[in-house]
């Protein structure tokens, strides 16, 4: 029988085959870890406890650039998951009981961050770039909501990853960031999902303005050893394109023109089956694991490059763990008062590269 996620959340029950599930709560992120229709008590690998509390460290260090996920975190507003080595098979299910939760208004405003197993050997920045890409065209291909069949390109300004009916700016942290540490949450790859709605102002109910947006892109000049990426824009402005702004270049490189994600053609290609038994069959992709991906034109770099990048990142947060303890205040309560709030010494500033010239409109990371 399918477990409803509300009666996991709302009403923890009991029943002979298994125990109840705890509720949902603020404080206790175990609570908040989703796996399948699971909503809390799931058994968790040894190695999750490490790499979230890696991610905490970092998100709730006063200085972190987006303070969307500050707040996310520190009001338990996220939903955590996990993957063990590269086996993404229960994430259709897992990101569809988030969809859902993510459509109750207690929870709109919810992120849910998913934990890889940190690799053994240190992968590659292109590397990292093909699991993640190959990991949203498998949940875009297994998207049992009708309407992706009908989303526009990713080339259109209209454009976001969507799963299960939810449209989600996605962001993908990995090791292999040695200069935008904001983009290092850890040992593995860890990838954010925010709808929306969480880019949507409480008090007013609208879009986050320029203003916040500002903050955002001065606080991450200060955080990172590099600029702002040139990719980053806000949905909707004339000439920005989301998927650009999901996995970025470690330098300030500019994406390909063509993305990676190919929108899938399902109800289409069932057709031409129907109606040509002699349909000529497409290639399969490269694989790694169990995940279809879309390799990068250019060179990968040797695992000893990737190596002392993690080496690098390893440094950088030692040396914010170890930072004047007067720098260790909580953000002000509420979305308005913490983005008047933002300014403050880093314990980084003049080690980072001078930032480029740029778009003004800048999509929160």
């Amino acid at each position: 029988m399918q477990l409803d996620p509300r009666d996991v959340l709302d009403s923890p029950r009991s029943t002979e085959s298994s125990p109840a599930p705890r509720r949902a709560t603020a404080s206790d992120w175990r609570s908040r870890v989703i796996l399948g229709e699971q909503v809390g008590d799931v058994v968790l690998p040894d190695w999750l406890e490490t790499s979230y509390e890696t991610l905490r460290t970092q998100v709730m260090h006063p200085e972190y650039p987006c303070f969307f996920g500050t707040i996310a975190e520190r009001r338990g507003e996220m939903f955590y998951t996990f993957v063990n080595g590269k086996d993404n098979a229960m994430l259709p299910a897992t990101m569809l009981t988030f969809a859902r939760l993510a459509s109750q208004p207690e929870f709109r405003r919810n992120n849910i961050a998913i934990f890889y197993e940190p690799d053994t050997t240190p992968l590659t920045h292109n590397e990292y770039h093909d699991l993640f890409w190959g990991t949203l065209q498998y949940l875009h291909n297994v998207d049992p909501d009708p309407e992706a069949d009908q989303q526009v390109p990713p080339s259109h300004e209209d454009w976001e990853f969507g799963y299960g009916g939810l449209q989600m700016f996605v962001v993908c942290a990995c090791p292999s960031f040695s200069q935008r540490h904001s983009r290092n949450l850890g040992p593995g790859m860890v990838l954010l999902f925010q709808p929306r709605a969480v880019f949507v102002d409480t008090i007013t109910n609208k879009v986050i303005g320029r203003q916040a947006r500002e903050q955002v892109r001065e606080r991450l000049r200060k955080w990172d050893a590099v600029g702002p990426h040139p990719d980053l824009g806000f949905y909707g402005d004339p000439g920005n394109l989301e998927w650009k702004q999901y996995f970025l270049e470690d330098e300030n490189v500019a994406a390909a023109d063509q993305c990676p994600f190919l929108k899938r053609m399902r109800r289409a290609a069932e057709d031409a089956s129907a109606t040509s038994a002699h349909a000529a069959a497409a290639p399969p992709a490269p694989m790694i694991g169990k995940i279809p991906v879309h390799p990068k034109p250019h060179p990968i770099e040797t695992p000893s490059t990737a190596h002392a990048m993690h080496l690098s990142h390893a440094n950088h947060v030692a040396r914010q763990m170890h930072a004047d303890a007067g720098h260790a205040r909580l953000i002000e309560q509420g979305d308005a008062s913490t983005r008047d709030g933002a300014s403050g010494h880093n314990p980084h500033a003049g080690s980072q590269a001078p930032a480029p010239s740029r778009n003004d409109n800048e999509q929160p990371e």
